[in-house]
């Protein structure tokens, strides 16, 4: 879980700034405009949905649901090529949920240790890291850039 602070655009104004995993929903529709979130496959329930229940006390994947049903109220925009101002959802969500299948081999790994009850990550060498981050950057970028190409966002 980490913060990326906002970043000023010239043309657009202050954007961009989010806390990953960290920010409920409910509250980025209230303090935004405009959301663009990410749709997520449910936790394993060997690993990592007892891991989270533990820490944070509450069952990820019922949360995960509750999320992905979290209705927003559309907005008004001004389309600058029309010139004129459009509806928009506040909230979109970005078609990330098949990114198991899409980057197979490209997460890290991870195993139980029965002994220090803990979960241990396996990281692969620098060059296999190096691959594994730019395979999952380049696979956000691009689901990002076709969909607000799709909806002219």
């Amino acid at each position: 879980m980490y913060y990326l602070p906002p970043t000023y655009i010239r043309m657009l104004g202050w954007c961009l700034g989010e806390v990953i995993n960290l920010t409920p929903i409910e509250l980025a529709c209230q303090l935004a405009d405009m959301i663009f979130a990410e749709t997520k496959a449910g936790y394993d329930s060997w690993l990592a949905a007892p891991a989270i229940q533990r820490v944070f006390g509450f069952d990820p994947n019922q949360r995960l649901a509750q999320v992905h049903d979290y209705n927003s109220m559309e907005i008004l925009l001004f389309d600058n090529l029309a010139h004129q101002n459009r509806r928009a959802n506040q909230l979109h969500w970005l078609p990330f949920s098949d990114n198991g299948e899409q980057l197979a081999g490209q997460h890290v790994q991870k195993r139980f240790n029965i002994k220090q009850m803990t979960i241990e990550l396996m990281h692969s060498d620098y060059e296999g890291f190096v691959q594994q981050m730019q395979a999952q950057w380049h696979y956000g970028y691009q689901r990002t850039a076709d969909y607000i190409k799709q909806y002219g966002l």
